[in-house]
């Protein structure tokens, strides 16, 4: 075999994005002669999370070529990649020293702890690479440099991505800063593929532009999760405002406590037969048809209420003089984010020596409870029960969940846990929140987990506590 071509061969697989041919046909040039296939595979190798392998073909090489720029870059990632940070800037120093105008070399050596100067220089001597972008966005995250962010998001998305994707990145963008003109509008692109909401309703009715439709029937169905719905609900009343009938397909478990929405003259699901409609829209499009600002959001509440009936999950609170706080710590496991937004049952142990409280899990879904709360999770049947047990509770301490939306929704006094980066519809910043005033927000200020909202409730429930102790 020609080591040329071998090695011609193995970077048109690497290149093509096929990890696992390009090492074996690496591995075949090598076989052949070609010295400088070590290089390549050991960058590959580097993005394969393969460090130990990497750095021995750096090693190996660059015994034979001191010096040699790429394979020091290579081994300075590697080194990285195992830890060994003074190396890695060993390495990285020696790629400076040869080159300074090396952009992945101030990269590596901010990486292994040479100062963030490093990072900002590399960014300047190679403004495009989007390694080097993630990096700085990264190492801003934790500062909560949110103005700094913004450019390098945008960035990020033209250079990077295309098509509805991009345009759903876009609306993120715009929403999570508050942009809602450009979100709303953006954020269509949700619809289209390869993007996972979509409407539920396939039908030759046209989509509703916000005119005004006297004399007709607008449907809005439901899309995406259950506080998706409960949150957006509230836009029906102002859709009604502006015509004829207004009819709402919601999910079954939504559907007791949908009941109590304003601007909805009837709820279906997708199990009954569809009422007769002229115009259609998702409930998340609302928003845009009616021209939402960020000023101006819909956050008259109560707009749901608990329905009537019996409930043994809220019979199961006890009628004391006592402080009843109820906890949701995590959220649907099919949520993209989820892993951001849950917490350890054992995270929330601190609480347990509170005086004074009774406490309440509200969580479904999970094998493990919690030792000093009542779980009424097992009780639930649906977001009526949800209703009907909120309603008998102080206070709702919860991370980001269709319950937190619910209890907002009921305006009750709501405790809500965020990460560093939320969902959208929670800004960057402040204690609350333009949907719920209600609610307020005890969000992770460095990327270091929940031990700080977590101490900071516990201090507010004992200033809570406190309160309550001085005004009987």
């Amino acid at each position: 075999m020609d080591p040329e071509q071998a090695l011609l061969e193995a970077r048109r697989l690497d290149r093509e994005g096929q990890p696992g041919r390009a090492a074996l046909a690496y591995k075949l040039a090598l076989r052949a002669g070609s010295e400088a296939a070590k290089v390549d595979l050991s960058a590959l190798l580097v993005r394969m999370g393969r460090h130990g392998e990497a750095a021995a073909l750096c090693e190996e090489f660059l015994e034979a070529h001191p010096g040699h720029p790429a394979a020091l870059q290579n081994l300075a990632g590697a080194c990285l990649g195992l830890g060994r940070l003074a190396e890695a800037r060993d390495h990285a120093r020696a790629l400076l020293d040869a080159d300074p105008l090396n952009a992945q070399g101030h990269l590596a050596l901010a990486l292994a702890g040479g100062g963030d100067e490093h990072l900002r220089r590399a960014r300047e001597l190679d403004p495009h690479d989007p390694g080097i972008r993630r990096t700085l966005i990264h190492s801003l995250l934790p500062r909560r440099a949110w103005e700094e962010l913004y450019p390098l998001w945008k960035e990020a998305i033209e250079d990077e991505m295309e098509g509805p994707r991009a345009r759903f990145e876009t609306a993120l963008l715009h929403l999570t800063y508050g942009h809602y003109a450009e979100g709303w509008e953006a954020y269509e692109s949700r619809l289209l593929p390869p993007n996972e909401a979509f409407p539920r309703v396939d039908s030759p009715q046209p989509v509703w532009d916000g005119a005004p439709f006297p004399g007709r029937t607008l449907l809005l169905h439901y899309e995406q999760g259950f506080g998706d719905t409960l949150m957006f609900i509230r836009f029906a009343a102002r859709a009604r405002a502006r015509g004829g009938r207004v009819l709402a397909l919601v999910q079954p478990e939504v559907l007791p406590v949908a009941r109590t929405a304003p601007g909805v003259d009837a709820l279906f699901t997708l199990d009954d037969p569809v009422p007769p409609f002229d115009l259609r829209l998702p409930l998340l499009s609302l928003p845009r048809v009616l021209g939402t600002r960020l000023d101006a959001i819909p956050a008259e509440v109560p707009y749901l209420h608990a329905p009537p009936g019996p409930c043994p999950a809220s019979e199961a609170i006890r009628d004391t003089p006592r402080l009843k706080v109820g906890l949701v710590w995590a959220g649907s496991a099919a949520h993209a984010q989820d892993a951001l937004r849950t917490l350890a049952p054992g995270d929330l142990a601190r609480f347990a020596a509170l005086p004074g409280v009774d406490w309440y899990s509200l969580q479904v879904g999970m094998d493990e409870g919690l030792p000093f709360a009542t779980d009424l999770g097992g009780l639930l049947r649906d977001f009526g029960d949800t209703a009907r047990v909120l309603a008998r509770l102080d206070l709702l301490v919860t991370v980001d969940t269709a319950a937190a939306h619910l209890a907002g929704a009921m305006g009750l006094p709501v405790w809500l846990l965020l990460p560093l980066v939320p969902d959208w519809r929670w800004l960057l910043d402040g204690p609350d929140s333009p949907w719920y005033p209600t609610f307020r927000l005890f969000r992770q200020l460095d990327g270091h987990g929940w031990e700080g909202p977590l101490a900071r409730v516990e201090e507010s429930l004992k200033d809570l506590m406190n309160h309550r102790r001085g005004t009987c």
